[in-house]
């Protein structure tokens, strides 16, 4: 504050605020930043989704960035950040029993088997994908005792938000009520889902395309709405990832609005839902 400032007693935070509105703020290159999410992740055409991009460049004048140029150098050199960005970039609504006829010929699937099944959803999201399946499981009447079920999403908040199994209302609107009062805990102004199946439940923060030795590691990997982000060049490397971690014989199963890679490996067995039968490594 100037010598004359504090004569007359202007206020320190006018000062800020002035010297805030005279930063010059240059995004006019916001393709470059979008440009290495898409190298990193996959995630493409983020410059198209205008609400996205105001959402980060918005995060980033927050953080005293406010240039393209520094916003790509923070991403590069800070990890943190550069999770928080993916977070922004990534925020999905969904909900239990979404997609359910998948759901219920996976629960058919699993019951024909009578043995010990590997299940990978991914992305996970914030996990009703993964509780819905062990709901309709123990419905069912499977043994949860062999199942083992993991969810991978890259957005850690939604990781965190699966670990915790709590869930606002209108993520269960699809639930009747015996099941909500069968599998849940009323809380203030929540649902927390049964401590079993959040025992059962693995989650882990991971990126698709840096997930390396879990070849031939699972008998059903359900994918649902994640290629919708890809263009076709990722597409194709995300299936070739898919069918590698399947056993021979697996199954994957793909969301409504999700385009594939035609995998010369993958045979339809119905709408949405492929067997892999050659398990030659990709």
């Amino acid at each position: 504050m100037s010598l004359y400032g504090w004569i007359v007693g202007e206020k320190e935070e006018d000062n800020v605020s002035e010297i805030s509105e005279q930063q010059h703020i240059d995004f006019s290159s916001f393709w470059m930043v979008t440009d290495y999410i898409y190298e990193k992740s996959g995630i493409t055409e983020l410059d198209k989704r205008a609400l996205t991009s105001s959402r980060l460049q918005t995060y980033a004048t927050e953080n005293e960035i406010y240039t393209t140029n520094d916003f790509l150098a923070k991403m590069k050199h800070d990890t943190s950040f550069y999770q928080d960005v993916i977070n922004i970039a990534t925020v999905n609504e969904t909900f239990f029993l979404r997609e359910i006829k998948e759901l219920e010929w996976l629960v058919e699937y699993v019951k024909e088997q009578d043995r010990a099944l590997k299940i990978l959803s991914m992305p996970s999201s914030s996990g009703e994908e993964i509780y819905s399946i062990l709901l309709l499981l123990s419905e069912a009447g499977v043994d949860l005792s062999n199942i083992s079920i993991r969810g991978y999403d890259i957005n850690s908040n939604a990781i965190a938000h699966a670990k915790s199994g709590e869930f606002e209302e209108h993520s269960l609107h699809k639930l009747d009520f015996t099941m909500k009062q069968k599998y849940f805990t009323k809380l203030q102004d929540h649902y927390k889902i049964s401590q079993t199946f959040i025992n059962k439940a693995e989650f882990f923060q991971k990126n698709i395309f840096e997930i390396i030795g879990e070849s031939n590691s699972y008998d059903i990997v359900l994918s649902r709405n994640m290629f919708i982000y890809f263009d076709k060049e990722k597409q194709k490397e995300a299936t070739d990832i898919i069918v590698n971690i399947l056993k021979d014989g697996g199954v994957f199963i793909k969301g409504h609005a999700d385009s594939i890679y035609e995998h010369p490996d993958l045979k339809s067995l119905k709408y949405g839902v492929y067997k892999k039968e050659k398990g030659d490594k990709v």
